[in-house]
């Protein structure tokens, strides 16, 4: 916390420590809504990798809800969305705002630079030491897919590949979007052209081995729908900001948006529960779509958030969840090391049978989220907060 005395009136002002808009460039477009929902996208994550390394196994189909947990995998699909929203924005509002510049290629890259890599590298430095894998951390280091070379701690690396390869894709996406009439027919073929190889490599290949691969399950080419839904959501939000009346009116429906957002979780629910089911991997090679069935939802249930006012939005927006969302990106690189070195060996002791059912497993993955929280919060206070505040002095 900060103290400061405002000298007009004595009064004495308690300051968080973290700023939820540090690092943003653009303070008036800050979205907490979406803050929050970064919140929840790590959540899922980290109980995801708590259900997975803890051994607990479906008996048949999951239970109401516990999907969420089962496949909470879908938080990276919502990462990415979140992803292809925020970063698509400045150039939406240059198209949307008469006289907004047109966002500088090179600044881009750069604010991208200090809000990825420091923190990243810092985290492969701490790997190399720990396990002296240097041929990983030079794969890992030049954004290659590395899966479990480094287990625990590369388990999530993949994600910082794929985050990377849409960065460099999405200047060329807006400039062929936001070009003349002969870009964007560019940009329609070459769409055409990746989803022709989508569909045929992806989603109607067989289950062989090529599938397996980095290239056809989680790379950027597999996984693009998600940016794209991201960055169709947030044209449809800016658009919807442009016609206030249609806004108000949303703004208005605030039962019928309880509804509507209720209905998308529910699908998305649904869609879970078939990849829970299924298993990942069976449901990453024979039903891939699933991804973009995900990715779907998430944007539907971001605009509902954005442009219904819900009762009990408290419930999804709140500074909790806001400040887990700010702290998301140091907690997404430290929780699967704390979960397996602290779950791993009391399931040893007490036995893989024996400790899915014990009080255990609710009091270490507690203590887990604490510790991750706690490592988050210090790694985010030393690394990353003095590169957002550079990031923010980047020109737009």
């Amino acid at each position: 916390m900060r103290v400061s005395t405002t000298p007009a009136t004595g009064r004495t002002n308690v300051a968080p420590a973290v700023d939820l808009a540090e690092g943003v460039r653009d303070r008036s477009g800050y979205l907490r809504p979406l803050e929050s929902v970064r919140g929840i996208a790590i959540l899922l994550v980290f109980l995801f990798h708590a259900w997975g390394i803890s051994g607990l196994q479906l008996a048949g189909a999951p239970a109401p809800g516990l999907s969420f947990i089962v496949a909470g995998n879908t938080g990276v699909t919502l990462f990415f969305v979140l992803s292809g929203f925020l970063l698509a924005l400045p150039w939406l509002k240059h198209l949307h705002q008469r006289g907004r510049p047109r966002p500088s290629v090179a600044q881009y890259l750069k604010a991208r630079a200090l809000r990825i890599l420091p923190l990243y590298y810092s985290a492969l430095l701490l790997t190399w030491l720990v396990t002296g894998n240097s041929a990983t951390i030079v794969q890992a280091a030049t954004f290659q897919f590395v899966g479990f070379d480094a287990f625990p701690y590369s388990v999530v690396w993949w994600t910082l590949a794929t985050e990377i390869q849409f960065y460099l894709l999405l200047p060329l996406l807006m400039s062929l979007w936001l070009g003349d009439r002969r870009s964007r027919l560019l940009g329609a073929a070459l769409f055409l052209g990746w989803l022709y190889a989508y569909v045929t490599l992806v989603l109607e290949a067989d289950a062989g081995a090529a599938q397996q691969s980095f290239l056809y399950t989680k790379s950027i080419f597999a996984r693009l729908p998600a940016f794209l839904l991201g960055i169709a959501a947030a044209a449809i939000y800016l658009r919807a900001c442009r016609w206030q009346p249609v806004v108000r009116q949303l703004s208005a429906w605030r039962h019928g948006g309880l509804l509507l957002c209720l209905a998308i979780l529910l699908l998305l629910e649904r869609v879970l529960a078939r990849v829970a089911t299924l298993g990942d991997q069976q449901a990453e090679l024979h039903w891939h779509l699933h991804h973009t069935w995900e990715a779907a939802l998430w944007a539907l249930f971001i605009l509902c958030l954005l442009l219904c006012r819900l009762p009990g939005l408290g419930l999804l927006v709140n500074r909790s969840l806001a400040l887990t969302g700010k702290l998301s990106y140091s907690l997404y690189l430290v929780h699967v090391p704390v979960l397996f070195y602290l779950l791993y060996p009391i399931r040893e002791r007490l036995g893989a049978e024996v400790f899915p059912s014990s009080w255990w497993l609710y009091g270490v993955v507690t203590a887990a989220l604490l510790l991750s929280l706690l490592l988050s919060w210090i790694s985010y206070t030393i690394i990353e907060k003095p590169f957002l505040q550079l990031k923010r002095r980047i020109p737009l």
